[in-house]
């Protein structure tokens, strides 16, 4: 009976460890979730419809490329 108490109270304890081990991964996975927002916050990008990322406004050498074609 001995075996069979430790054995209970053991995975008890592995139980717990677990349930603070997720709790833990929770906060640490809403910590990086709220840097990146505050990093990706600065980018000029977006996600349209296809969920692939756009760049809002074009970088200088495509619009200098478009006007050297028209001359």
């Amino acid at each position: 009976m001995d075996i069979e108490l430790e054995l209970r109270k053991n995975v008890k304890d592995l139980q717990e460890q677990l349930n603070r081990s997720h709790r833990r991964i929770k906060t640490l996975q809403d910590e990086i979730y709220s840097l990146q927002r505050k990093v990706n916050s600065n980018k000029s990008f977006s996600s349209g419809m296809s969920g692939w990322a756009l760049m809002q406004d074009y970088p200088s050498y495509k619009k200098e490329d478009k006007e050297d074609d028209k001359v």
